[in-house]
């Protein structure tokens, strides 16, 4: 082995200026300066151009494809459907609770007639009660027994048509109404007594406010007086 000593091992290490150290160290600040504006350039190119595409993507991802709307119309045609049937099963239900109603209504009518019916049978068969009565004993009774008992069945018979709302019509001393009288003949008479009901031949009824017949009447004129009847109240053979 030699022993001549190794030049690498007494070889002096360089030796670095603190100028160099400087400009070493503004040399690796302007590289990274420069590498970050290049990578933030790049990114702000990078976002202008995804913000420049997501518009059209956007537009397209919300247009609905062809399948979709297929779909759709499909799910509106079975909305409208069920709707038709609904509205089919309402006309049908209301139709037959009109009718029931209906039906319920005339039967509610039919009993009420009854009844009313009923109850105006009720009263006269007690006057026909009365009547047979009196003929079973019209054989002994006197003249004055029979005038009395038919008063009375009179009276009777008046207090049955009030109970049923039957008003009978007095018309002798009231001015002539067409509406209420019938006249069958003109009589004469005094002035004040022009265009009044003289004399009744026959009662009139009414039934509320329903007039169920004329009273049958002669009205009286005075001589001098204008016509107070026309010719449609008065009939053509007086």
């Amino acid at each position: 082995m030699s022993d001549e000593p190794r030049e690498t091992a007494g070889a002096e290490a360089p030796v670095v200026n603190v100028t160099d150290k400087r400009r070493l160290y503004m040399d690796t600040m302007e590289t990274s300066a420069d590498t970050a504006s290049s990578v933030e350039s790049a990114v702000d190119t990078a976002s202008v151009e995804a913000a420049a595409e997501a518009p059209a993507d956007a537009s397209q991802a919300a247009l609905p494809t062809v399948q979709q709307l297929q779909m759709q119309l499909r799910e509106r045609d079975a909305q409208l459907a069920r709707l038709r049937a609904q509205v089919v099963e309402f006309e049908a239900k209301t139709q037959e609770e009109l009718r029931e109603t209906r039906r319920r209504l005339e039967r509610t009518v039919e009993q009420r007639v009854l009844h009313a019916r009923q109850s105006l049978l009720e009263d006269w068969l007690a006057v026909f009660d009365n009547l047979d009565l009196m003929v079973a004993g019209a054989e002994k009774a006197t003249k004055e027994d029979l005038l009395t008992g038919i008063v009375a069945m009179q009276r009777m018979l008046s207090q049955t048509l009030q109970r049923h709302d039957v008003e009978r019509i007095e018309a002798v001393g009231q001015p002539f109404d067409p509406q209420l009288h019938e006249a069958i003949e003109t009589l004469t008479v005094a002035p004040e007594q022009d265009g009044q009901v003289v004399a009744q031949t026959r009662p009139g009824y009414r039934l509320g406010t329903h007039l169920i017949r004329p009273a049958l009447v002669s009205v009286g004129r005075a001589e001098t007086s204008s016509a107070v009847l026309s010719e449609a109240d008065v009939p053509a053979n007086i």
